[in-house]
């Protein structure tokens, strides 16, 4: 938890209540919102980002070393591509881990990630118990561009290509939801897609963060030409 210390704002900076649904249509979803409403950096700290106003994505750039590689590798060795989801307690989460995984003993240093990152959840936003997705998929899980009707969500890839999103400039919120043949499509500019790297820690904030209504940021998951794909999901509470 050391290199998440300094991830933390200071209380005073964090909305009130961080993760609760707004009661009533928020006069914010219709204001314009700035041209950069992302952070990216490569520290614990720039995760912290979130907690402002006018960004709905907050990355932590980090590469994979050796050791999760190889963990993450010996969990595609089982007879049934790995499809956990789970939600209690943080303090379970080990246990929960290596219950599931289809190879605990060589994965080590995937659950020894996947905990510190339920911790550092925990701790940014004040919360004990965490829902979590680990899913090895072949194909797009979510395929078109879309919001989460939730607070706010981790996300990171530990194997092929990460999550895409959409900078505001670059959408076109009235077609969210529809998907179908006669609407016009969500991405107004696909030179403008997004994708994070593997590895990378995203805090995606949801509609239902207080105040983001109409705000949330648009992504999808990306198509997997070959191989396969292991992601994480978190969402705290």
């Amino acid at each position: 938890m050391a290199q998440f210390e300094a991830l933390l704002p200071p209380l005073h900076t964090r909305p009130e209540p961080r993760l609760a649904a707004s009661s009533s249509p928020s006069t914010l979803a219709s204001a314009p919102r700035p041209a950069t409403h992302w952070h990216i950096g490569h520290e614990a700290h720039d995760l912290g980002a979130i907690f402002e106003p006018d960004i709905s994505l907050a990355v932590m750039q980090r590469r994979i070393d050796a050791a999760l590689k190889m963990a993450v590798k010996a969990q595609s060795s089982g007879a049934y591509p790995l499809r956990m989801r789970w939600r209690g307690p943080i303090s379970d989460l080990r246990e929960a881990l290596e219950r599931y995984l289809p190879a605990p003993d060589a994965g080590a240093a995937l659950i020894e990630d996947i905990c510190v990152l339920g911790e550092a959840m925990g701790e940014l936003f004040e919360v004990k118990d965490i829902g979590m997705r680990l899913e090895m998929t072949q194909s797009a899980m979510c395929p078109r561009f879309h919001v989460d009707r939730i607070p706010v969500r981790l996300v990171t890839t530990y194997d092929g290509p990460g999550t895409q999103w959409l900078p505001e400039h670059a959408a076109d919120r009235l077609a969210l939801g529809h998907g179908q043949p006669g609407h016009q499509d969500i991405c107004l500019a696909p030179g403008e897609i997004h994708e994070l790297r593997p590895g990378s820690l995203a805090l995606l904030k949801g509609e239902c963060w207080p105040g983001n209504e109409g705000r949330g940021l648009i992504h999808r998951s990306p198509v997997v030409p070959n191989g396969s794909r292991l992601m994480l999901s978190m969402d705290p509470g």
